[in-house]
């Protein structure tokens, strides 16, 4: 309950935590750095919390694919938020205003965190829709691990551009300096995505051919009325 509604409580606070050094008022600004670093706080528990409930129990995150998600999403989760308290503190926003670090720190929290849970109650439910077993569980171990490892690659490739950027300008070097110095981590990141991408083709592959197989065996998706 604490984490529910200190969430609730902190969270509409933050927005403007991405206007820093904007002509947003500065009172409005500092509010923004306090709460975000407050939800922090409040995530944490929120984690010891879910953690706490597998205390004993953790090999179902090996054994147990969609708590694999969950439990992945939650890593990450602290993570994003973890980072959220550095960048928006004034000192650090300095050096990574408008750098790739903040679009990496977007794409952890949208694939990594939500993303991933979404999946995760997607491997869960859809055999259970369809009334039948994945067509094949290879294909959700690929999907899994093509878009864990391809979120982890691309989060840390971009935040580590985005230091480079950020130091680079900070420098006053010329802006073609600066675009020079990203295109290695821009190359990573194409194939960091590539692997996510192909992470989903895996999955909507699985889903159709669990869905053509559930059809063949005249398996009646759960959802589905009734024939009259």
């Amino acid at each position: 309950m604490g984490g529910f509604w200190g969430l609730a409580f902190f969270y509409p606070l933050n927005g403007i935590h991405h206007f820093l050094y904007t002509p947003i008022p500065m009172f409005l600004q500092y509010g923004a750095v306090i709460a975000t670093i407050a939800v922090e706080l409040v995530v944490t528990t929120v984690i010891i919390n879910f953690f706490g409930t597998l205390w004993g129990s953790g090999r179902q995150v090996v054994t147990n694919l969609p708590l694999r998600w969950f439990y992945t999403g939650m890593v990450l989760y602290f993570v994003t938020c973890f980072q959220c308290a550095l960048q928006v503190t004034l000192t650090y926003q300095a050096l990574i205003h408008f750098t790739d670090w903040v679009v990496g720190h977007a794409h952890l929290v949208m694939f990594g965190v939500f993303s991933l849970w979404i999946l995760g109650m997607m491997t869960y439910l859809m055999p259970r829709l369809l009334r039948t077993a994945w067509w094949s569980t290879r294909l959700c171990e690929w999907h899994y691990w093509l878009s864990f490892v391809g979120i982890l690659v691309m989060f840390g490739d971009l935040v580590m551009a985005g230091l480079f950027q950020g130091y680079f300008w900070n420098g006053l070097s010329s802006w073609d300096v600066s675009v020079d110095g990203s295109q290695p981590f821009w190359i990573v990141r194409v194939f960091a995505g590539l692997a996510m991408a192909a992470g989903q083709l895996c999955f909507f592959y699985n889903i159709y051919r669990t869905w053509s197989a559930a059809r063949e065996a005249g398996t009646t998706p759960a959802l589905a009325p009734n024939p009259a």
